[in-house]
């Protein structure tokens, strides 16, 4: 049974704005009802619903902190309540801290593992649970090209981890559901892109764009053979 994203129900973590606003509105055109989580960006999550429902879509904002697990799981039974079970989850919501192996706190390393590693964990897992028979599901898992960080030290370790994550999910749940990552370098929207980038950008010596991870994303989304794959979307960043 292939999975079409037509009538699919779509959760993306952290979809208020930017990329995650991006692929929110992108996957709603494929008629998937989409689920925009966001926990501070209330504005914004609301804009972006909006913006999908005033173009034919359907989607619906819901509030969580992801660094409680049972605020997780909060979203996922209002998200089986009103739609039903889950189809399709991106995780998209991350932290992104500056700190390093000589200055960073306990608490702060439990807020970043919490919010980049365990949540997708944790919806996983209810998703597994929740997940109806004879279906097929899709996990994404929007990771990082570089995860060895040592001015973003606890960042790059859970991003690191979240690559394990997918290895091990795309195997405990087979066969319905395939697991897999995009890994992201520079990635501009149009308005960032107005402005000089000093950074290094790889052989293709320019940012991608956010059309440009929507089609690795969807095309994941639409292959029912690819599972525990880390494919890295930064212009070759990683070869040199």
């Amino acid at each position: 049974m292939k999975v079409n994203p037509k009538d699919k129900i779509t959760l993306i973590t952290g979809s208020s704005k930017r990329i995650g606003g991006h692929l929110a509105y992108s996957i709603s055109k494929t008629g998937s009802k989409v689920i925009v989580h966001y926990n501070e960006s209330k504005l914004e999550a609301f804009e972006t619903v909006e913006k999908i429902n005033s173009n034919g879509g359907e989607s619906y904002p819901i509030k969580a902190n992801l660094e409680n697990s049972n605020e997780i799981t909060e979203l996922v039974k209002i998200i089986k309540k009103k739609f039903g079970a889950l189809d399709i989850i991106i995780n998209n919501a991350s932290k992104f801290n500056k700190d390093s192996l000589e200055n960073i706190s306990l608490e702060d390393w439990d807020r970043m593992m919490a919010i980049n590693f365990r949540a997708p964990f944790i919806l996983a897992q209810l998703m597994k649970n929740e997940f109806k028979k004879n279906s097929m599901g899709k996990i994404i898992n929007v990771g990082d090209w570089r995860t060895s960080r040592k001015k973003r030290f606890s960042y790059g370790v859970s991003k690191a981890a979240l690559s394990g994550l997918t290895r091990s999910l795309a195997i405990s749940m087979a066969p319905n559901i395939q697991v897999n990552e995009v890994a992201l370098g520079a990635i501009l929207s149009p308005a960032d892109s107005k402005n000089p980038v000093n950074i290094n950008l790889g052989p293709s010596n320019r940012p991608g764009t956010l059309d440009e991870v929507y089609s690795s994303i969807i095309s994941l989304i639409n292959n029912d053979f690819i599972t525990g794959e880390k494919i890295i979307i930064d212009g070759g960043l990683h070869l040199t």
